[in-house]
Parts: structure tokens; C-alpha cells; sequence
């Protein structure tokens, strides 16, 4: 468990991960509802998982967990612990940690350099001396590891809900509130989380060693960053570690405090150093790392690449059942530096012998107008689009209130469950086909539809600004991979 000597820029070592067998709660706490404890005695699929406290012999409701009043004073060997004491105890049970030779520990303890006074500087400075690189950690100030693999996790609800994906994707990020939201998130959009890192101020393993895992670790394809910035002197270490993973997954990252307002505010956070924002612009260029601007666009890349992998869209088809929104969706799309160009010939006959009604258009953009309640009408119309080779995928707009579960005439028998076979036609073209609909006060079937959509592996928003802006950064990924 020392740093791994070689030529190369040296990095902190946690291939253990996977061979942690027992686990130690140190601190639970019955102000937080012993939460800690619960959630690795719930889901854990290790040995044991044990609890150190000095003045209880039991918690309430998890009387197999045993609970000792010292770390050395548990007969097993532990590999992990999870720290959760005040941070004037900190350094005694750092001490035992290293006597009692374990692995890892997650310090969720704050108050050391996030706290901006020099007696927290000192004290994290002293917990590393402590630590004397035997005793890795996550921390302090941060959650932790969530591992589900092994059932390792700060919150029970977050081991019941993922399902198996195409890709599985790594967290690691310097904020816990936004670790949190980025696995709920993920869960929601049948993402499938490898590890995620919580890692706080980082006093010991921080973005770079943990980048550095993730990018070797052959459970993860995706590596997804909430990055502050870095410590001085690890620029050199994180350059080195990039290289290695060029062309070879994908790391998305959002760089916080791009303002001066920003940068000030991660001092009380994390105490990193953000660092000149045109410095980081280089390094993710020359890197081919995907830099997005909001939670929401790291998980939404993450949402299109495991849904249609990696993908070049320069020409655009767009279909909208209002002719209008076409239009704001063509500019949309061409603002964001793709085209929605004219079909090519042969098409755009065929679809000209399709469409044929009055109110309808079948241009690019195309327009359905009430031919949108005509199901084998939209299977041939996205189908043909989608066979054109001028065309790299579709925008596909519908409103919520189609789906509505009413008699309307128009629609025939069992008309969602056959339009959602429809949309998944971009599989069959593999081409990415993503559809967007619009709420229009009809939340309920929206979100049913929108279900079943991601059960069939079709991307869904109901805002053009969640996905439009990124199709050209994975397109720009996809190119800079090819070339270099």
C-alpha cells in the first residue's frame, strides 16, 4: 500500500478495493439515526461489518453488528473504516488505523482545511503525517466510497435501484451533496454506477490518484468529474495521467469556480486551488476530455453514449408534430454548430409521395401535423429519414398530451406501446434517434412514456437544451479518438 515506484510520476494505491472483506463504523452516530451503520450493515456482501464506540454495546436494531469501544479492541482483521467522530478525536483513531494495518478509511469528519483557519490546515497536515502512507484515505470533509459491487455506500436507498447497462460509469467528485445527486440521477436514467468517489478536501487521495484508478479500473467505461481543481504541484502527475487514458474512455468533467465569485467559494469548501480557467481549457483539449457546464449535462453525455455509444452527428433530421417548433428546433441545432441539410434525392421523392396532405411537410424539418396520431405514417417517414446517408440521426419532438390514454379516433388500437417501437428505429439504423417530449401539462404520461422509452434504450428529454449543446461535444470526442 505504498505509492508505486516507477519512472513515471508516482500515484497512490487502492487496487485493493476489490478484496475488502470487513468493514468498521467508527462514530455512529444516533443523532444521524445511526445512519452509517445501516446502510454497510444492510447491503454489505463482505465478512462482517463491525461499529466502534466507547459508550454503547449495542445499536438499535442491528444487534449482530458488534460494537467495540476501541478499533484495536475488534479480533478480525479491518480492511475499511468509515470515520465519523468529532475532528478532536481524529488523530487517536488514525493512530489505530495504522496499528491495526487497515486499508482504506473514509473520513467524513470536516473542519480540517475546509474550514479556512490554520488550525484546520494543521490538523489535516498532522493527519497525514499520522496516516505515514500506510493507511490510505478518502477525506476528511468528504462521504466516501460507494462501491456497490460490494455493497459499500453512505445511503441504503442507493444499492436497491440500478439495473444491469451497457455501461457502467465512475464518479469523482470533491462535493458529497453533488455525489449524491449524481447517483439518484444516474439511477433514474438506468445508468449503472462502478464506483463513485466522494473525496472532499483530499488530503490524501484526490482527483488525481482517484482519476488514475478509475481510468485502469476495468469496471468502469466512463468516468464522470465534479473537479474544484487541484493542490499545487499535482499538475504535472495529472498531465501524465491523462495520457494514459487518451482515446481510451471517455472522462467528463465539470471544472467549478470559472468566476472569481466561484474560486472564492471553494476556498470554504475544499481549500483546492482552481487554478486559471484558459490553463484548464488546454489541458481538455489537449486531453480530449468532454468539459460540460452543470450536473445535469455530465450525466445527460453519459445518458446518450450508453444509450447509442459513440457517435459523429454533423447532419440532423428533424421531426416535429408543430411546424413551428421545427423551426426552433433547426435553429437550435445549427446555433449549436450541426445542419439539418436537405435530404437527398432519392428520399426526399419517396417522402414526397408519402406525405401528400395538406398542413404537412415533408422537408427537413419534417412536419406530420395530425399524421402524428398515424402510426405506420411516422414508422415509414423515420425510416426512410433514417436510411438517407446525408442523415447521422434525428431530433424527433411529440407532445406529452398524444400519449393521452383517451378514444381518440385518429390514434387506433394500442397507439403508445406500437409508437414506442417506432422510436426505437435508431437502433435499427444505428443512428441515434432521440426524442423530446414536451410536458404541456400532462406530467403523468410524459414520464410514463419517458419510462419506457429508457427501458428501450431511447434517449428522452423534454427540453432541447438538455441534449442539443452536446451532441457536438460527443461528435468532437468521437473525431479527436479516431485521429489520434
Amino acid at each position: 500500500m505504498v505509492e508505486q515506484e516507477t519512472n513515471e510520476p508516482r500515484v497512490k494505491d487502492i487496487s485493493f478495493l476489490n478484496t475488502i472483506k470487513t468493514v468498521a463504523i467508527i462514530g455512529p452516530s444516533k443523532k444521524r439515526g445511526f445512519m452509517f451503520v445501516k446502510s454497510h450493515a444492510d447491503n454489505f456482501k463482505g465478512k462482517a461489518v463491525y461499529a466502534v464506540h466507547p459508550k454503547l454495546k449495542e445499536i438499535p436494531g442491528f444487534e449482530s453488528v458488534k460494537v467495540y469501544p476501541s478499533l484495536l479492541d475488534i479480533p478480525d482483521q479491518i480492511d475499511y473504516v468509515y470515520i465519523s467522530v468529532p475532528n478532536s478525536g481524529i488523530l487517536n483513531v488514525i493512530d489505530d488505523c495504522v496499528k491495526k494495518g487497515v486499508k482504506l478509511a473514509s473520513v467524513f469528519t470536516s473542519e480540517f482545511s475546509d474550514s479556512g483557519t490554520q488550525e484546520g490546515l494543521e490538523l489535516e497536515k498532522e493527519l497525514l503525517r499520522r496516516a505515514k502512507n500506510k493507511l490510505r484515505m478518502i477525506g476528511p470533509n468528504g462521504l466516501g466510497l460507494y462501491y456497490p459491487k460490494l455493497g459499500l455506500g453512505w445511503r441504503t436507498l442507493f444499492q436497491k435501484s440500478f439495473g444491469k447497462s451497457n455501461m457502467k460509469v465512475g464518479v469523482v467528485a470533491q462535493s458529497g451533496g453533488l455525489t449524491n445527486a449524481l447517483i439518484y440521477t444516474a439511477t433514474y436514467l438506468g445508468l449503472e454506477i462502478s464506483k463513485a468517489f466522494s473525496f472532499g478536501n483530499g488530503a490524501d487521495l484526490d482527483s488525481v490518484d482517484l482519476l488514475h484508478y478509475l481510468i485502469n479500473d476495468p469496471e468502469t467505461d466512463i468516468i464522470l468529474s465534479y473537479l474544484e481543481g487541484i493542490k499545487r504541484g499535482r499538475g504535472k502527475k495529472l498531465k501524465w495521467i491523462l495520457n494514459q487514458t487518451r482515446n481510451n474512455k471517455p472522462i467528463v468533467i465539470v471544472k467549478g469556480g470559472q468566476t472569481d465569485s466561484g474560486s472564492k467559494a471553494i476556498l470554504t469548501h475544499t481549500a483546492s486551488i482552481s487554478g486559471e480557467n484558459k490553463i484548464w481549457k488546454v489541458v481538455f483539449e489537449q486531453f480530449n476530455i468532454i468539459e460540460v457546464e452543470s450536473l445535469e449535462q455530465l450525466l445527460h453525455i453519459a445518458y446518450l453514449i450508453e444509450n447509442y455509444g459513440f457517435f459523429e452527428l454533423d447532419n440532423v433530421a428533424v421531426l416535429s408534430g408543430s411546424g413551428g417548433y421545427g423551426v426552433i428546433l433547426t435553429d437550435l441545432v445549427e446555433k449549436a454548430g450541426m445542419k439539418v441539410p436537405a435530404f437527398s434525392p432519392d428520399i426526399q421523392e419517396k417522402l414526397d409521395l408519402l406525405f401528400g396532405i395538406a398542413g404537412t411537410s415533408p422537408k427537413n424539418p419534417l412536419d406530420p401535423s395530425a399524421q402524428v396520431f398515424n402510426v405506420n405514417f411516422m414508422y415509414k417517414v423515420i425510416d426512410l429519414a433514417l436510411s438517407d446517408k446525408i442523415i447521422d440521426g434525428i431530433i424527433i419532438d411529440l407532445p406529452s398530451f398524444i400519449f393521452l390514454p383517451d378514444d381518440d379516433a385518429r390514434k387506433g388500437s394500442n397507439y403508445e406501446s406500437k409508437m414506442i417501437e417506432v422510436l426505437t428505429l435508431g437502433h435499427k439504423h444505428n443512428k441515434p434517434l432521440i426524442a423530446n417530449i414536451i410536458r404541456a401539462n400532462y406530467p403523468e404520461d410524459k414520464e410514463r412514456v419517458s419510462k419506457k422509452l429508457r427501458d428501450k434504450k431511447i434517449p428522452v428529454f423534454g427540453d432541447p437544451f438538455e441534449f442539443i449543446p452536446l451532441l457536438p461535444k460527443i461528435s468532437r470526442y468521437t473525431k479527436n479518438r479516431k485521429t489520434t
